[in-house]
């Protein structure tokens, strides 16, 4: 790329994954920053360029230095996440990885690949490792098409979860990681889950408003929380923060909005009417490259 299409790109865009790829975005930055140095560039539009150019990296810089329920979440490497903060919680969510990764049947194995490699204390920071690269949903917007395969995976992830008698009751943006090259997911933290129908001790403070009003009547581990909670998180990559949705119907197709800000209660028949209405609004599923 020239300095010439760098500006008008730069000039042209509102998010740093418009510029910057996360595994590259130090390199890329470097080697944009000098086709824009005034020793070398006299394009109208460079100093601007440069600024703006700035503002992306230092966006982009954040999005390795996460908050969440327990502290403080940062991304060490592009497989390992580093969480630091409350012991109490950071040591719940080891235990509640533990249980889902005793489980030792065929159906367990598969799932399992949705949840971290290895979790282990290393001082007091608690080191979660993934077999493959992966991306925290936090601070990311996508295309529809990477969406709909998210939300896949994680409405597959929750069935079996509820099978095997479980609701996670804090599925957000900071639990959820995606992995590009083999449209997975990684489900990173469990700080708030608990046996089905048992009684609801925590849930996240950061998404209070996610969470459905007879959540705080009943205080009780139903399925239709973690429902409710990966469909919000759904509607926030789709671009509304909120988890509302209603704003999306002026972008997305109505029958995906509908879905996603309806009320699911079962994980099963909720994951199989979704695979029915993406076949009907979108036809046979194809592979879409993620490049993050």
């Amino acid at each position: 790329m020239d300095a010439t299409n760098l500006i008008l790109k730069l000039q042209s865009s509102h998010r740093p994954e418009d510029i910057f790829t996360r595994r590259n975005f130090k390199k890329e930055y470097l080697a944009y920053i000098k086709l824009l140095h005034p020793d070398v560039c006299s394009e109208p539009g460079a100093s601007d360029a440069t600024s703006k150019l700035n503002d992306l990296r230092e966006v982009m810089e954040s999005r390795f230095l996460l908050r969440d329920d327990a502290g403080e979440i940062r991304v060490a490497d592009e497989k390992t996440l580093l969480f630091q903060g409350d012991k109490t919680l950071l040591n719940k969510s080891l235990q509640q990885y533990r249980r889902l990764m005793a489980f030792k049947d065929d159906a367990a194995r598969h799932f399992q690949k949705y949840l971290p490699e290895s979790m282990e204390w290393q001082g007091d920071v608690l080191c979660v490792r993934s077999a493959h690269a992966m991306v925290p949903l936090s601070g990311l917007q996508l295309p529809r098409e990477h969406v709909t395969w998210v939300t896949s995976r994680m409405l597959e992830w929750v069935s079996w979860l509820h099978q095997v008698g479980y609701s996670h009751n804090g599925i957000n943006p900071e639990s959820v990681c995606l992995v590009p090259e083999s449209h997975g997911i990684v489900i990173t933290s469990f700080y708030h889950q608990a046996p089905l129908n048992s009684k609801l001790s925590t849930i996240s403070g950061a998404y209070l408003p996610w969470y459905a009003p007879s959540v705080f009547d009943q205080k009780k581990a139903v399925s239709g929380i973690d429902l409710g909670l990966l469909q919000r998180t759904a509607l926030y990559l789709l671009g509304d923060p909120s988890g509302h949705g209603v704003k999306l119907k002026m972008t997305e197709p109505a029958p995906l909005i509908d879905f996603l800000i309806a009320s699911h209660t079962e994980a099963v028949p909720t994951y199989e009417q979704y695979r029915t209405m993406l076949r009907t609004v979108f036809g046979k599923p194809v592979f879409h490259h993620l490049n993050l």
